[in-house]
């Protein structure tokens, strides 16, 4: 008997302890936030994702009535500050900015030392930089499919620029010559800048860069954009048309910005925090903020967010092994 009594006391003892811990970690949900809160962005300051967080950062403030800081970490490719993150207590108050490197990295075969899958919750997608397919203004192509042919005519095909191996303007490029066949040889660049530079100078014809910034030699009317390599197009350049509507559907790239948190953010949290970034971005005058420098706003959900990363290794993974691209 008593052995049956000594049990029944440890039930009791385990069922008190598992609503004493339910209570403590809804009570936790419930305050949220209670302290500053900080935004951690891997780049640094007057960067496009530091632009972006610092855009919807009053807004998220303002909704979860607590002081949201931005802090810049940049360098290793985004891995420290991403790490850190991922070790940060997992109660909502640091918050990781990310960018394409969050795919990239392991699509690269990049070795870091967490998963962002396993590693990291996500939030939400925030906006699109989808990249743009540019020609300089002397080659003798007004669309895709002329571009393309003009690839099989020339010896060894055409040269195309990106802002360096592995950046989302190389990858676009090998994932078009993979599906709608144009003959390029990739030339990387140590950024946009001299890329766009050497296109516009007449040294190479083709060259594949973010919107931003290569939207704005497109408006000035120093290169030209055939295509942009997104779903829809851009209220920054109307008149570019999308891939699929310059024939050739289902391919899309683009410089993403989104937000995540450690991996063991309650639910709850989670959901707070989506909430207050929806508020925010979607405020009229912070959504033509970001309308008006050419990023397409997304504000999707964490379960949306979580599939397009998925998605995302497993396209640009398959884009580095088969054309054998090793990072710098």
């Amino acid at each position: 008997m008593r052995v049956v009594y000594l049990r029944s006391l440890l039930w009791i003892a385990t069922v008190a302890f598992g609503f004493v811990g339910s209570a403590f970690a809804q009570s936790g949900v419930d305050n949220f936030p209670i302290k500053t809160i900080r935004l951690i962005v891997p780049y640094a300051a007057g960067g496009g994702t530091d632009l972006v967080m610092r855009a919807i950062a009053p807004g998220m403030s303002e909704a979860l009535g607590q002081a949201i800081v931005v802090e810049n970490r940049p360098g290793a490719g985004t891995i420290s500050a991403t790490e850190a993150v991922v070790r940060a207590e997992p109660d909502g108050h640091v918050i990781l900015a990310v960018g394409a490197p969050i795919y990239l990295n392991t699509a690269l075969g990049i070795k870091t030392p967490y998963d962002p899958l396993k590693d990291l919750a996500p939030v939400s997608l925030l906006v699109n930089n989808p990249a743009l397919l540019l020609v300089g203004s002397s080659v003798n192509a007004k669309n895709v499919k002329e571009l393309v042919a003009l690839s099989k005519l020339q010896k060894g095909g055409l040269s195309y620029a990106s802002a360096g191996t592995g950046s989302i303007g190389h990858l676009a490029g090998e994932l078009l010559k993979a599906r709608i066949g144009i003959e390029m040889e990739h030339i990387p660049y140590k950024g946009s800048a001299p890329a766009l530079a050497d296109l516009m100078g007449g040294q190479l014809p083709v060259a594949i860069d973010a919107i931003i910034p290569s939207g704005a030699q497109v408006k000035a009317g120093k290169v030209r954009a055939l295509a942009i390599l997104s779903s829809e197009r851009s209220p920054l350049l109307p008149d570019v048309p999308t891939l699929a509507e310059a024939g050739f559907p289902g391919m899309e790239a683009a410089a993403t910005f989104g937000l995540m948190l450690p991996a063991k953010t309650p639910a709850g949290v989670i959901a707070k925090i989506h909430a207050a970034m929806k508020k925010a971005i979607t405020n009229p005058a912070t959504s033509k903020q970001l309308y008006d420098m050419g990023y397409q706003v997304v504000a999707n959900n964490p379960e949306q967010f979580g599939v397009y990363l998925r998605e995302q290794i497993t396209t640009w993974t398959k884009i580095v092994k088969d054309n054998k691209i090793k990072a710098d």
